[in-house]
């Protein structure tokens, strides 16, 4: 095989890997913390709270939205796990107690692929002389499962975390430089619109989709979370008050 082919190989590789996969989580992360605190920054600005407060508002919100989403992405990705090595054990059972079925699916399988008898034959031989490469293929092929989409939850709760963290910095970081809360809204609202945008270009590149389609959308549904911040923080500022 030719070096250049052998490296284009070895760079597909790596967008599959746990690494790669985490940008998922990022994005997700980062919007949520973005969205969620620019929203809850803003009502409380609304409603006339003090600087102080709102700065430990803001803060104790980060924490919380930080843990919240950290466990819940801990508790998902364990859930996924614990279903694909279930799944992968069924396999095994199956291929050990029913092999003439499991051998035939794996006939099918191929027939619906386009190879002819012979051929059929032949990759059905092979691939069932190895019950880990049998049980492999019939997770990738039967159940559409790739056994190495498993990620690590302690990993991937804390790049959840990590990035709503991220998110949550645009909103809050005016407040922590100003005592003005008039002017440090202002700039709150900017940066969370900027910082939606380029999330939303950001991950039109890795979707390969429309940037400015995908921007819009982002800066949008920031857009709708500074709105009902400032409404429902005047209205809990009147009734309050």
């Amino acid at each position: 095989m030719a070096e250049g082919a052998i490296a284009q190989q070895h760079s597909e590789a790596k967008v599959h890997t746990p690494r790669a996969r985490s940008i998922r989580e990022v994005v997700f992360g980062v919007n949520d913390g973005l969205v969620s605190i620019t929203g809850i920054i803003v009502g409380v600005t609304s409603s006339h709270m003090s600087s102080h407060g709102i700065i430990i508002a803001g803060l104790a919100a980060v924490i919380a939205a930080a843990i919240s989403m950290g466990l819940g992405q801990y508790l998902s990705t364990a859930a996924q796990n614990e279903y694909f090595l279930a799944e992968r054990q069924r396999e095994y059972r199956e291929v050990k107690e029913i092999p003439h079925e499991e051998r035939a699916e794996v006939e099918s399988i191929y027939r619906a692929q386009g190879f002819d008898a012979d051929e059929v034959q032949i990759l059905t031989r092979r691939t069932t002389s190895d019950p880990d490469r049998w049980v492999d293929f019939m997770m990738k092929e039967e159940l559409g499962i790739l056994m190495d989409a498993l990620d690590n939850p302690w990993s991937s709760s804390l790049v959840m975390a990590g990035a709503v963290v991220a998110g949550a910095v645009p909103p809050i970081l005016p407040y922590l430089l100003t005592p003005r809360t008039n002017v440090a809204e202002v700039w709150a609202i900017a940066l969370a619109v900027i910082v939606a945008f380029g999330l939303g270009a950001l991950k039109a590149k890795v979707a390969k989709s429309s940037w400015w389609k995908s921007g819009t959308q982002f800066l949008l549904v920031t857009a709708a979370a500074v709105v009902v911040g400032i409404v429902g923080g005047n209205l809990l500022g009147h009734v309050f008050a």
